[in-house]
């Protein structure tokens, strides 16, 4: 962060030294944070995860003066955010020459958080919290992009992705018939390189662009300190399953070349867009792990003190889109669409496991303690193309209406071969070909006049065939709006309403889901000086499907509800020296997992003196739940100093 501050301002300086005009047009916001909380930090961390420290709340610098004798650039700007203690920041450089090039820079930043008190925790009616699933992690990402703009009918184009994501967490991992917590450390990178050109010649237009992007992931996992007893406490046959060391080391790299093609071409009233993807994704990794305690295994049937695993394994997946789009016109306003898209996925994938455990004994106790290896060679794969195929028509004024109506059909040809130990779909055959049809009827409407509008849409889906568990067999979705404004835009109105319903009645899944979603937005300039906002919303959702339970293989229904609501309203006050503004957000949530979540925004900017000005923000959260692991209030202030010129 460090040198990504000081990057900044040396380009600052480098523009100020220039010979660019003496009044640099800067805007700068910049300040310290404090934070007060109370209650579960790990739970404010994973949503809100804003800290005290220094803050560049924004920056922007802009100029179009190089002086007439700079062959370098005519144009500079520089856009920053969050930068700091920021859980994501962003800096943007843009910097070109008339008809010559054109130089795009950015970089983001972000702290990803999560310890979740009830995700992934088996000892939480103990009261330990958080889960042992969590993380702590930073991702830094570079895009660097170069168009060279010297022709008008060929622009040829370079770029550059990098992106680092690193840091330490938690997770679990099941060996010797129990589960252990383990200290995680991750580290993964991977770049990008991409070249091509866009085109512009007579009557089409199009890109062409090649890439290749490389992947390293190294990720090391140890037994935390004491988590030897595991999460099960429960002998196996009267022996006591412990772990005094667990170690794994976890090695992947990839490469992946894409191409990416689209063209467009205008013929009289007539348009036509074609469009060609394909990526090959090749990864290769390795595994190592070291155990040392008292185990079981029910596979060999047997105890044992230790092993080791070796694993090496290789995965494929090799994916091409293309299609065509036609737009033509019927008569004035109304227009007749038609598009084709194919895809084709090929995924396959092998591993050989080597394990050896060590002074292994019979479940039975007698018998010579010996050293035993077993080997398992795991191969599947899946091929998948899909066909969609649209027509639509679509009249865009016919006086204040607007309509549309289409249809569509989606073809899907799956080839599974797997594992003798996988399960992939549904029922008692794992492998085979299976085929579905999704046939789709959409419609849409729109009135506008006066300043109010209605507008409705419909889609219903239906399907002959599931694959996965999960594939809907019919399925309707619901959308409405309407709404109001005066002419100056000074007064707004908004309703929206959704709902849908997938559905799979088939009896061995028994799939049923329904959706519905409200929400009303109210915004109003009362004088030039105050606007009022409000808005309101709720959701319902239920859904229900069969399961199978590990532990006795007995069918059994999984069931899920939530109801929601959220209502909220702020002011803004522009006051020449000051303008004030101050929103408040309640959420609440019942049912499986229910919830409240306050938030109170207030932000104020007082003109000092010239150019200078001082910026108050105070803004408070606080969260509570049932289950009261994860309540918590977090109190943030901030004092920033603004300077404009």
């Amino acid at each position: 962060m460090r040198r990504m501050t000081t990057t900044l301002w040396l380009a600052l300086l480098l523009a100020a030294s220039s010979g660019v005009a003496q009044t640099i047009p800067v805007e700068i916001e910049a300040g310290y944070r404090w934070l007060s909380l109370s209650g579960n930090e790990n739970m404010y961390r994973t949503q809100i995860n804003e800290r005290s420290g220094f803050l560049l709340r924004s920056l922007t610098y802009t100029t179009n003066d190089f002086g007439h004798d700079s062959n370098f650039a005519d144009r500079l700007r520089i856009d920053a955010s969050d930068l700091g203690v920021g859980p994501a920041g962003s800096l943007r450089i843009d910097l070109e020459k008339s008809s010559l090039y054109k130089f795009t820079l950015n970089y983001r930043q972000t702290d990803n958080f999560s310890a979740l008190p009830e995700f992934a925790n088996p000892l939480i009616g103990q009261g330990v919290i958080p889960g042992q699933h969590t993380w702590d992690r930073q991702r830094k990402m570079i895009d660097a992009d170069f168009e060279f703009r010297k022709w008008s009918a060929i622009t040829p184009f370079a770029g550059f992705s990098w992106n680092r994501y690193s840091g330490p967490g938690t997770t679990t991992y099941h060996v010797g018939q129990d589960e252990f917590l383990l200290d995680q450390s991750l580290s993964n990178r991977d770049q990008e390189f991409r070249a091509g050109f866009g085109f512009n010649y007579k009557n089409f237009f199009g890109q062409v662009t090649q890439g290749w992007r490389n992947f390293r992931e190294n990720e090391t996992l140890n037994l935390a300190p004491g988590a030897g007893s595991g999460n099960t406490l429960t002998p196996i046959l009267g022996t006591d399953i412990t772990a005094s060391s667990i170690n794994r080391i976890d090695h992947t790299s990839g490469h992946t070349p894409f191409t990416d093609f689209y063209v467009t071409g205008q013929f009289s009233r007539a348009r036509v867009i074609g469009n060609y993807t394909r990526f090959a994704a090749d990864s290769s990794g390795s595994e190592n792990e070291d155990a040392m305690g008292s185990f079981a295994s029910f596979s060999i049937s047997r105890f044992f003190t230790g092993l080791n695993d070796n694993i090496e394994a290789r995965a494929k997946n090799t994916t091409w889109r293309g299609g065509a789009r036609a737009e033509v016109p019927i008569v004035n306003d109304v227009d007749f669409l038609a598009s084709f898209q194919r895809e084709h996925r090929a995924l396959e994938g092998s591993a050989l496991i080597d394990t050896l455990y060590l002074a292994s004994l019979p479940f039975s106790g007698t018998g010579t303690a010996i050293d035993m290896t077993t080997v398992l060679n795991a191969s599947s794969a899946l091929e998948r193309d899909e066909d969609l195929l649209e027509a639509a028509v679509s009249a865009r004024a016919l006086g204040p209406f607007a309509i549309r109506a289409g249809v569509s059909q989606s073809r899907q040809d799956v080839t599974v071969s797997p594992d003798l130990s996988e399960i992939v779909v549904a029922g008692p055959s794992q492998g085979g070909k299976f085929n579905r049809r999704v046939n789709s009827l959409d419609a849409s409407a729109t009135w506008a006049s006066h300043g109010f509008s209605l507008g409705a849409a419909w889609r219903h889906d239906n399907a002959d065939d599931p694959i996965l568990r999960t594939d809907f067999l019919t399925r309707n979705r619901y959308r409405a709006r309407a709404g109001w404004s005066d002419a100056a835009k000074q007064y707004i109105v908004s309703v929206v309403g959704e709902q849908s319903d997938p559905k799979n009645d088939r009896p061995d899944i028994g799939y049923d889901a329904k959706i519905r979603s409200l929400t009303a937005d109210v915004e109003a300039g009362i004088t030039e000086t105050v606007r009022l906002h409000a808005e309101a919303s709720r959701f319902r959702t239920t859904s229900s499907i069969l399961y199978r339970r590990p532990e006795n293989f007995t069918i059994d229904t999984s069931f899920n509800r939530e109801s929601g609501n959220s209502y909220g309203g702020g002011f803004m006050l522009a006051f020449a020296p000051a303008t004030f503004d101050a929103s408040f957000l309640r959420f609440d949530n019942s049912g499986n997992n229910p919830l409240t979540l306050d938030r109170l925004r207030a932000r104020g900017t007082f003109k000092v003196h010239g150019n200078t000005g001082i910026t108050a923000e105070f803004d408070r959260d606080r969260y509570t739940e049932d289950a009261r692991f994860g309540n918590y209030t977090g109190n943030r202030y901030g004092l920033f100093l603004r300077w404009i010129q």
